[in-house]
């Protein structure tokens, strides 16, 4: 009897998580109406949901919709000065993320986040290891641009 309890018990948390998991994945029509929704935020200017995507490109991982995060981070990085975005631009075109890789826009891009990051002192919003990463990247794509 204690065994029959103890498979009913397994079947109905294994159904319990079958759910949760299947909540947790959305569709992919719920997730491209979440981008279209997103985006006609950021086309009203919601710079909110332009920070939005920079923190999908992290979070998703979607390759699809990289060509759409870079357009609304280029935005973006445009019009703030923030190290976190300058260092998101930078892996953009460092590894090819919605655009074509460009080394030197990569540079310099890293180059402005870590300006950002310098002038900004204790009030960055990048954390040290950020800031490490962010100076071994200059380092490397400087000897791959200038050699």
């Amino acid at each position: 009897m204690s065994s029959i309890l103890f498979l009913l018990f397994l079947i109905i948390v294994g159904c319990l998580g079958w759910g949760l998991w299947l909540r947790r994945s959305p569709s992919p029509e719920a997730k491209k109406q979440k981008y279209k929704a997103l985006e006609a935020r950021a086309k009203e200017g919601d710079i909110e949901a332009m920070y939005r995507f920079a923190e999908l490109y992290y979070e998703d991982h979607d390759e699809r919709y990289y060509p759409m995060i870079f357009k609304w981070v280029s935005i973006l990085a445009a019009q703030k000065k923030d190290p976190a975005v300058w260092l998101l631009m930078g892996d953009l075109y460092n590894f090819a993320s919605g655009t074509v890789r460009d080394a030197k826009r990569a540079l310099s891009c890293y180059e402005q986040a870590l300006s950002a990051d310098i002038a900004s002192g204790k009030n960055t919003d990048l954390t040290q290891e950020a800031h490490n990463y962010l100076e071994k990247q200059i380092i490397e794509l400087r000897k791959e641009v200038f050699h």
